[in-house]
């Protein structure tokens, strides 16, 4: 696809602005962007072909431009991701080169709702943005979340001291490594949120989603179910989540559980190691698989914390590994870098 034909695409989506302005109502669109160059070596990675090419290569993990936009009440989100350039490749009901397209309308400050593609209320660690994550990539725990779907939304913030929740209704979720299957228009997927936050330093969330006839007509319906919590004081960070998939793929009884336990420090504005321990179970059969991150965050802007950012991730491996047959998760060490300019 070429860049012309991208920013024709992206062109259609953004606001006009003056069009039905008035004082109390003015246009405010903020322009993004960013990207992840990656530096990795190993046989733990899933993309090689040959585990024997286990050196040093470089890649990018996303390569993101969009826009966030406000009218009044009426909001909306464009984000493409140039690291999928295959527009043909469409899932959930949009090529996967679209991550977001989404417009809403808040109903005064604590309730809003939205349509178009966006992610799904499950996982807080995958609904934490690619630019914030603590580590290089997403762990073992994404594989059962129902990701990115097209569908409805509504949700409410501030409804008791710190409460909020999302309700949400989707196409299948077929972005979802869990789910393989699933008509729109004959099969749907949904999920929902509560979740309580003191300030920024207590978060804690539990959701619950489910996908229809996730290997195609006939076949089981995926549910997971997930629950996480995050602590931030002064310079520690700890965080921990659970996440329980059943049927993946639409098979009866192929289930799949994932916890973690991350806890990070930041020694100085600039430099925060952190550790994070994955464990995996798959049942019936299949066995256990341990992933453990031991990484170092360098911040190159302390001020600006995300906008330049080096991440450092050696990833140790352990468990039955060998008889490992759950989704997602990294069967053998590996090296894992990342270079990221945000804007």
């Amino acid at each position: 696809m070429k860049f012309t034909t991208i920013l024709m695409f992206i062109s259609l989506f953004a606001p006009l602005k003056g069009l039905g302005e008035t004082k109390q109502q003015k246009l405010s669109l903020a322009w993004f962007g960013f990207s992840q160059i990656t530096m990795e070596a190993g046989d733990g990675l899933a993309k090689m072909a040959d585990k024997s090419d286990n050196g040093l290569r470089f890649g990018a993990d996303r390569v993101r431009f969009g826009f966030r936009g406000r009218y009044g009440n009426t909001f909306s989100k464009l984000q493409v991701d140039f690291n999928r350039n295959d527009i043909s490749q469409v899932t959930a009901g949009m090529p996967e080169i679209i991550k977001d397209a989404e417009v809403g309308y808040t109903f005064g400050h604590v309730t809003s709702f939205k349509v178009g593609m966006y992610k799904t209320p499950m996982g807080m660690d995958f609904n934490t943005s690619g630019t914030k994550l603590d580590i290089t990539k997403r762990g073992m725990e994404k594989a059962l979340v129902l990701e990115r779907s097209l569908g409805a939304m509504v949700s409410g913030r501030e409804i008791g001291p710190g409460f909020g929740y999302d309700l949400g209704f989707f196409n299948p979720s077929t972005r979802s490594m869990a789910v393989d299957g699933g008509t729109a228009g004959d099969e749907y997927s949904y999920a929902f949120r509560g979740h309580y936050d003191r300030g920024k330093t207590i978060h804690a969330e539990t959701s619950y989603g489910l996908s229809k006839a996730a290997g195609g007509a006939g076949t089981e319906d995926y549910s997971a179910w997930d629950a996480a919590a995050s602590y931030k004081s002064g310079q520690i960070t700890l965080k921990s989540e659970y996440i329980a998939g059943k049927n993946i793929g639409g098979v009866d009884e192929d289930n799949q559980q994932v916890w973690f336990f991350h806890v990070g420090y930041q020694v100085t504005p600039m430099f925060e190691p952190v550790i994070r321990y994955y464990q995996g179970n798959t049942k019936p059969g299949g066995g256990n698989l341990s992933n453990t991150f031991v990484g170092l965050n360098v911040f190159l802007n302390p001020l600006e914390r995300h906008t330049a950012r080096i991440q450092l991730n050696y990833v140790v491996t352990g468990g039955n590994k060998d008889a490992w047959t759950g989704l997602g998760g990294v069967k053998d060490d590996t090296f894992l870098g990342q270079v990221q300019f945000a804007f």
